[in-house]
């Protein structure tokens, strides 16, 4: 009961601002000095080129500039009686203080127009935890592309099957963020959403050592930010492929080698337009990014050409002809759209983001027979999966004072996902019907031992010395359709007190809407012919199609049985899980000593199902109906 009261405490102190989202935002400070004396310049006036944020410098000569999203800046400061200087190449990161110090001549001293370049710092001393940072010109230069290979290129990520590990921690325990919004994904963990390298201006990965704003994850934290548009008004066109001759993608399978190596059909567009939009404090950017890989894994495969190859025991005789280079059946299309725009109403500041991909892949590897050579050689029936995933966010920043600032944040995540066979589709029961399959064009043979064709009898596996191979034609996907999306809303109130003191209090609210129908290949190939059984008993032994569709143990929840979209309760009901959490820190700064101190907590409701009593499952579920119990 205590700990009801001090959660409904904290969220009605904090409904006043929304509730908020982690913090994307940096600090500038530094010490303004008279370039001959050494003498502290009070009142110096220091500004962001290209934005509304500013400082003056207080009776030490020092100023502070905070609120300042992830990006490169240039700083003007100018004093009466002094020659202006401008300042470049000022990186800032989230939650991070860059120093920054500068000294002014006096206009009696002769000088030109001053323009200095700011040294990035070897080590960021406001860091209190492990923080990696990679920035836009870091992705620029590195040699490797895709988000996933880039993180794993920092100390402490393991990147195994493209899946990133952190300090040996599982999927789960790794956190995502993108614009300050949680973008894990709730069900298996992992980044749910799609970034294109190219719309990141900073990655952060945090190793441990967080602060009160987050929780969620032990093994690490990995935050992404998307650029904003430039002063300037830039375009960029980016086309790389490995289509060396450009040759026919009907060639791609020939095995021969081009340069040395073998063409794995490989194709990237990127366009990006950024820039203003009416003047500065408005700016726009935008990326499409096209992808296509004829086969998403290159592996060295070296070929395979047998002819005539004959089991003894079952009889079988194949031609084992494959050639060397890229794997058939394993190819991945993707469309990514990606933009933001920040309007500068000073005080008060509006950030869009948002980003959605749509992906097209086949899957070789199923659940009936493992390997993708072995599973496609000899059929090209593959599944398919089209999974499309998006997150889009609007932050307000009002800016009451230089010291004092609350940022409300509003997200919405959504994905979708289908994996099916891509000639019968939903048509579920026809992924067992040899008839159905037959009037698309896959005459199944004859199974052994059978007198006729069987209708709902599966092609006959090949089987060489032991390997399974799959007849041509066979129907090998899973059946699987699932949405997941949430609401998210977040908010901080950030208060400087004084030099030392930066004081935090927020919180964040997340409702998740989670729906799921699936079944595995065994089972959605034997549904036909349970309803063809079912069909042929009197009228009063004949169960539902949905007792059917039970009793074989069909996934579903958000959808009813038969897999129609259903928002009731019992069983079928979607699952709503909500996590809520209220903080308050301190970041007690000084020059060489930084503290952060905080307090946290947490609600957390998965909205599911739990045994009755362990020790006695019956209690829960009818095993011969496999109807379950609420």
């Amino acid at each position: 009961m205590f700990r009801k009261s001090i959660f409904l405490t904290i969220l009605f102190l904090l409904l006043p601002m929304l509730l908020s989202a982690q913090t994307t935002t940096g600090r500038i400070r530094g010490r303004i000095t008279d370039r001959q004396n050494g003498e502290p310049l009070i009142g110096a006036n220091v500004q962001v080129v290209g934005t509304s944020f500013g400082a003056s410098t207080d009776a030490n000569g020092e100023y502070r500039i905070s609120n300042l999203p992830p990006a490169v800046y240039s700083l003007k400061i100018t004093y009466i009686g002094y020659t202006a200087i401008t300042v470049n190449n000022i990186r800032v990161s989230a939650d991070l203080t860059s120093d920054q110090n500068a000294s002014l001549p006096p206009e009696g001293v002769t000088v030109a127009t001053v323009d200095v370049t700011a040294q990035r710092p070897l080590v960021n001393k406001s860091n209190t935890n492990a923080v990696r940072i990679t920035t836009s010109e870091d992705i620029q230069d590195l040699p490797v592309r895709g988000l996933n290979n880039i993180i794993g290129l920092t100390a402490g990520v393991t990147l195994k099957d493209n899946t990133v590990f952190i300090r040996g921690g599982r999927l789960d325990e790794v956190g995502y963020y993108l614009e300050g919004v949680s973008i894990t994904n709730p069900v298996t963990g992992g980044r749910a959403v799609t970034i294109n390298q190219d719309a990141v201006e900073e990655i952060q990965v945090q190793a441990g050592g967080y602060t009160a704003e987050f929780g969620g994850a032990n093994a690490g934290i990995i935050r992404s930010q998307l650029k904003t548009g430039p002063k300037d008004l830039k375009a960029t066109l980016e086309y790389i492929t490995d289509n060396i001759g450009f040759k026919s993608q009907n060639n791609i399978f020939d095995s021969k080698k081009r340069l040395g190596t073998y063409w794995y059909g490989y194709d990237e567009l990127t366009a990006t337009l950024g820039g203003p939009v009416f003047n500065e404090r408005f700016r726009l950017f935008g990326l499409f990014n096209y992808n296509f890989q004829r086969d998403a894994n290159p592996q060295p495969y070296p070929g395979i050409n047998l002819t005539n190859l004959t089991d003894a025991v079952s009889g079988d005789t194949v031609n084992l002809h494959y050639p060397a280079g890229p794997v058939r059946g394993n190819q991945n299309r993707v469309y990514t759209y990606t933009g933001t725009f920040q309007m500068d109403f000073s005080p008060i500041i509006v950030r869009l983001a948002g980003t959605y991909t749509t992906r097209q892949f086949q899957n070789s590897f199923t659940s009936r027979i493992t390997g993708n050579i072995a599973n496609i050689f000899n059929n090209a029936r593959i599944q398919q999966n089209i999974v499309n995933d998006g997150n889009f966010s609007v932050k307000i920043t009002h800016i009451i004072n230089p010291n004092l600032f609350y940022e409300l944040t509003g997200g919405y995540f959504l994905q979708t996902v289908k994996n099916w066979d891509p000639y019968l589709k939903d048509d579920i029961l026809a992924y067992g019907d040899s008839a159905a399959n037959a009037d698309i064009g896959f005459v199944w043979r004859r199974a052994k031992g059978t007198s006729s064709f069987g209708r709902y009898i599966r092609p006959t596996q090949i089987n060489l010395y032991d390997f399974a191979l799959n007849a041509p034609g066979n129907v090998v996907a899973n059946y699987v359709k699932a949405r997941r999306e949430d609401i998210a809303l977040n908010g901080a109130l950030s208060w400087n007190i004084g030099k030392v003191h930066s004081l935090k209090v927020g919180g964040e609210f997340t409702r998740y809407t989670i729906r799921n129908y699936s079944f595995n290949n065994e089972t959605v190939f034997s549904l036909a012919g349970l309803v063809a059984q079912n069909a042929a008993l009197p009228a009063n032994k004949q169960q539902s199609l949905a007792d059917i569709y039970i009793s074989r143990g069909v996934n579903a929840f958000g959808y009813d049985a038969l897999g129609n979209k259903y928002d009731g309760g019992g069983v079928f009901a979607p699952k709503h899980p909500i996590f809520a959490a209220g903080y308050i820190q301190d970041r007690i700064e000084f020059r060489d000593l930084i503290i952060n101190a905080g307090i946290r907590f947490d609600h957390i409701n998965t909205d599911n199902y739990v045994l009755k009593d362990a020790s006695r499952p019956e209690l829960n579920f009818n095993f011969n109906t496999s109807q379950v119990y609420p």
